[in-house]
């Protein structure tokens, strides 16, 4: 997660994150030679944000669907008009970036921006990607539900350019149970059974399940997501043998720091991200989106073949921990706290956080990447992404992704489970009703 006071701090100049904000610094303007953003700017759009949705409550005022195609003028004007101010304020941006980021204070040893050639996307395309130096991997989930057992499958697929496409592929399936076994007790264990189906919101479902031994486990959604991101880091630090591991997401995921309410999760995925981060370091990670639209402009803001080193990553951490229920007793006392602190001394020191533009097509993206490496894995992304003109996304990401999709095809499970009610005599009865409609 990057959030906007992350970016702040590393900019570490008000007057950039006043431009950024829409502030006046009350000088000449933060841009050499351009006149300082008024306040009231942000005032006004929010007042009309404000007229247009109270004129939205009147139905009178919508358009009918037959008339839609009056409203296209407006439509284009405001679009080419946004897209033409935002392509405007790119080189504004990129100047001030350059001011900023000798004087951060999150800055790393190779903070700056800088700029590859053509010949250097081919030799990374030549003598690294279509060598086999670089691995990636994926993973994908599905989960099919139904009243008496809710089943959720994740893949993990390990590809490279070379040998046959597949460097390895994991599943693994986790099963909900609301009852699984007798306690001795019949009519208490169906006034249980119907208490606990008549009390349990989705929220608490979440934090109380029963798994295959009819103990309380936690298989929620954000758990099986850790699971699986754990699973794509993990398969890249103890299963690649290639000298480059490429990663779809962050570096250091929240979902493992915090490690889903389990202690043992936190504290594994700590251990095994400080051996891929810090032990490895030839590691290059692409998240497809990120929350800071700050960040994201500064991306946007680079000419083709361009890329940034903006930070360390140490305030990533910073945010996962401070104010969090980490700093209670338990965590503390656990030895978690700590862990966590050294982790974000350690490991959020080195990695450090660039963008960067493939082509004039493609929008900027972000990357994360080993001080040490940052520069050799900033034309690996960047060739890899090359491949894709108008994504401007690591190419072998999506093969990675395609891969496991078809390894792991969601429509499979969810057959299998559909067959085995069958076979129970019930193809019907527990299915929800969108499942049954034609």
């Amino acid at each position: 997660m990057i959030t906007r006071d992350t970016l702040e701090a590393t900019m570490a100049l008000d007057e950039f994150k006043d431009v950024l904000q829409g502030k006046d610094t009350g000088e000449t303007g933060p841009f050499a030679s351009e006149p300082s953003i008024d306040p009231i700017e942000d005032v006004e759009v929010a007042q009309s944000l404000e007229t247009e949705f109270k004129e939205a409550l009147n139905l009178d005022s919508w358009t009918s669907g037959e008339r839609m195609d009056q409203l296209t003028a407006r439509l284009e004007r405001e679009v080419e008009m946004a897209a033409k101010y935002e392509d405007d304020m790119g080189p504004r941006v990129l100047r001030k970036l350059e001011e900023a980021l000798p004087t951060a204070p999150d800055r790393s040893v190779e903070s700056g921006v800088y700029s590859l050639t053509v010949d250097d996307i081919a030799a990374a395309i030549r003598n690294v990607l279509f060598n086999g130096l670089v691995e990636a991997c994926d993973g994908t989930r599905v989960s099919v539900t139904t009243l008496p057992v809710t089943v959720v499958q994740i893949g993990i697929c390990l590809t490279s350019y070379i040998g046959t496409g597949d460097g390895g592929t994991i599943g693994h399936r986790l099963y909900r149970h609301d009852i699984m076994r007798k306690n001795g007790d019949a009519e208490q264990e169906v006034l249980d059974f119907l208490s606990r189906r008549a009390r349990l919101k989705a929220r608490e479902r979440a934090q109380a399940e029963y798994g295959d031994d009819g103990q309380l486990v936690s298989i929620s959604d954000m758990l099986c997501r850790a699971l699986m991101i754990y699973a794509e880091r993990a398969m890249l630090s103890e299963r690649s043998v290639s000298p480059w591991r490429l990663g779809h997401g962050g570096p250091m995921p929240h979902e493992l720091i915090v490690g889903s309410g389990r202690n043992e999760m936190a504290f594994a995925s700590l251990q095994m991200l400080r051996q891929l981060l810090l032990g490895h370091k030839k590691v290059i990670f692409v998240p497809s989106e990120i929350s800071d639209a700050a960040v994201v402009t500064i991306a946007n803001a680079l000419q083709p073949l361009q890329y940034a080193v903006l930070r360390n990553t140490k305030d990533i951490i910073e945010g996962y921990v401070a104010g969090s229920s980490y700093e209670r007793p338990h965590y503390k006392a656990s030895g978690l706290y700590q862990a966590v602190r050294n982790f974000q001394e350690d490991v959020g020191s080195k990695v450090v956080l660039g963008v960067y533009r493939a082509s004039a097509l493609c929008p900027g993206r972000v990357f994360y990447a080993h001080e040490d490496h940052v520069h050799e894995a900033a034309q690996i992304v960047m060739a890899d992404s090359a491949l894709q003109e108008a994504r401007g996304f690591p190419n072998l990401i999506d093969i990675a992704d395609r891969t496991c999709k078809s390894m792991f095809e969601p429509g499979g499970l969810s057959a299998q489970v559909h067959a085995a009610l069958a076979r129970s005599g019930s193809p019907f009865r527990f299915l929800a009703e969108r499942n049954t409609r034609i």
